[in-house]
C-alpha cells in the first residue's frame, strides 16, 4: 500500500477522534441545557445525547470499513476506501456544524435574543432612501455562561469577540 494513504489514514484517524469528542460532548450540552418545564422532557432514542452517540458509532463502523477498504489491493476496493473517508469527514463536519447552530439557537432563546429579518426591496418608494437618523449608543447586556470551549468555539464560528 502506498505510504499517501496511510498519511491519509492517520490524519482522518486525529481528526476523527477529535471531532468525535467534540461531537459527545456538544450533545451533552444540548441535552443538559435547561429547556424550562423538564417534567415533559422525555429521554429517548430521539434526545440529543443518544443520537449523538449513535452517530458517532455509526461513523466509527463507516471509518472501520474504510480502513479495510484502503488496505485492499483492489483498485476499485481503494476508490471505495478514499470515497468513505471523504464522506464520513464531511458527515462529521456537518455534524458539528449542525451541533453549534442548535446550542446558538437554543442559547438565543433563552436569552429572548430575535433574529432581525432582512428585507432586501422596500415597501414603499419613499422608503428607499431614508432620512439620517441620531443613533445613540445603547447599553447591552449579555447573560454569560462559564464555558469558556463552547464560548470560543461558537464566537470563532460565528466571528464575534
Amino acid at each position: 500500500m502506498n505510504g499517501i494513504f496511510l498519511l491519509l489514514l492517520g490524519i482522518v484517524g486525529i481528526f476523527a477522534i477529535g471531532c468525535s469528542i467534540a461531537l459527545l460532548v456538544l450533545g451533552k450540552m444540548i441535552d443538559q441545557f435547561p429547556a424550562g418545564d423538564e417534567t415533559n422532557r422525555s429521554r429517548s432514542i430521539s434526545s440529543p445525547i443518544e443520537s449523538t452517540r449513535l452517530s458517532v458509532a455509526i461513523f466509527w463502523i463507516f471509518f472501520i470499513i474504510g480502513t479495510w477498504a484502503l488496505v485492499q489491493d483492489n483498485r476499485f476496493m481503494l476508490i471505495l476506501g478514499i470515497t468513505t473517508f471523504f464522506a464520513i469527514c464531511l458527515f462529521m463536519f456537518t455534524a458539528l456544524v449542525f451541533s453549534f447552530a442548535v446550542l446558538n439557537a437554543i442559547r438565543g432563546r433563552q436569552l429572548n435574543i430575535e433574529m432581525p429579518i432582512l428585507q432586501i426591496t422596500p415597501k414603499r418608494m419613499s422608503d428607499a432612501i431614508p432620512a439620517p437618523e441620531q443613533v445613540t449608543p445603547t447599553l447591552v447586556l449579555r447573560k454569560r455562561y462559564h464555558n469558556p470551549i463552547s464560548d470560543f468555539m461558537l464566537n470563532a464560528l460565528l466571528k464575534k469577540e
